[in-house]
């Protein structure tokens, strides 16, 4: 059984939650809002070089807006 991206970001979003809830720190749950917008373009099809960039971005402007 082989692993789509959009499982990938969905796994990696549950992950930082988790580690969110376990530390305190909303800065993880910040970066998970990437890894679901990461998982949000998997969903459109777009190509993984897309969906990298755009997590990184949106995690990215989340982390600094809540800094």
């Amino acid at each position: 059984m082989e692993m789509n991206w959009t499982t990938t970001w969905w796994i990696a979003c549950g992950v930082l939650v988790a580690m969110e809830l376990a530390s305190g720190t909303f800065y993880l749950l910040m970066l998970a809002l990437g890894c679901a917008a990461g998982a949000l373009a998997a969903h459109l099809g777009l190509g993984a070089s897309t969906q990298m960039v755009s997590a990184a971005v949106v995690g990215g402007a989340a982390v600094l807006i809540w800094h």
